[in-house]
């Protein structure tokens, strides 16, 4: 159940890359941070007063949250304005090369055990996303600097996380975590312009979308299930986020894939399955020899 749920944020955040890349055209970046988890603090605010007030209080849970809550809004404010400057495809291959950066982290900060089907797994899904989504037509550019923090920013989000939820009510923290983010990209919104957007229908509706589904949905999904399920194999299964935003393009706005980026697509899911399957019989095996003594 873990995993579909993985593969669901996947496809959601898909779908939203070639919307952010059509509402920023139109809404500033840190109006629409501000607004997608302003709505996802809001919605679920109101459902933990009214089904746990208790846990509000959580000290521990206030904290872990408010540092998730800067580190989102860092991704998100970083991606944005990185997609103003920069291609799609370089916008997601850069976002994706935070698989590469967890085991590091988890390795550096925690003297986390990484096995070897860790890093080929890592390796296939980096080659994998290189094919799908780089653009080699678009040279180098601010926007790829600047969405090198997205990848870095999720890269910690997904390692802190992980740690965190053991830690605190998971609830609580995103809870907080859409809190911080939701100041931060404030300030970052007041510091950066003089008044309120005009909102069209298209456009808020797209930051519905964005806060009630894009963020609310997706990021209690990923903290949540870090209980249950290791920092590595989160970041693996969440870089096939490319795959489903090149097949939401395909249904939505009729774009194909060439045979290099099908080449790619089917290297990130081999490397998903790889994971999965050999981890899999890394833990049976285990258990049996558990078992026998």
């Amino acid at each position: 159940m873990y995993t579909f749920l993985l593969f669901l944020v996947s496809l959601i955040w898909g779908s939203t890359f070639f919307i952010i890349k059509d509402t920023v055209t139109t809404v500033d970046e840190s109006f629409i941070v501000f607004t997608r988890t302003g709505l996802a603090f809001a919605a679920l605010l109101i459902y933990n007063l009214i089904k746990k007030p208790q846990k509000l209080k959580q000290k521990s849970a206030f904290l872990y949250g408010t540092v998730l809550g800067f580190l989102l809004a860092s991704i998100y404010l970083s991606q944005t304005i990185g997609l103003k400057y920069t291609s799609t495809g370089h916008s997601a291959f850069i976002t994706g090369s935070a698989v590469v950066i967890v085991p590091f982290l988890l390795f550096t900060l925690f003297k986390y055990k990484i096995l070897k089907i860790d890093l080929v797994s890592v390796g296939i899904v980096l080659v994998g996303l290189f094919f799908l989504t780089y653009d080699l037509e678009t040279d180098i550019n601010i926007g790829d600097i600047i969405t090198l923090i997205t990848a870095l920013s999720l890269a910690f989000h997904i390692v802190f996380a992980q740690r965190f939820v053991q830690k605190a009510d998971a609830g609580i923290i995103v809870l907080y975590q859409f809190m911080g983010a939701m100041l931060a990209s404030l300030v970052a919104f007041l510091f950066t312009n003089n008044g309120v957007p005009q909102l069209t229908t298209s456009s808020g509706l797209s930051l519905l979308y964005l806060g009630l589904i894009g963020t609310l949905v997706c990021y209690f999904i990923t903290v949540w299930v870090q209980q249950f399920v290791p920092a590595i194999k989160v970041s693996i299964i969440l870089a096939t986020e490319p795959i489903f935003a090149a097949l939401c393009s395909y249904i939505f706005i009729n774009e194909t894939l060439n045979p290099r980026e099908l080449f790619g697509a089917a290297l990130i899911l081999s490397g998903v399955i790889a994971h999965n399957w050999i981890k899999h019989r890394i833990r049976k095996k285990e258990a049996k020899l558990a078992h026998v003594d």
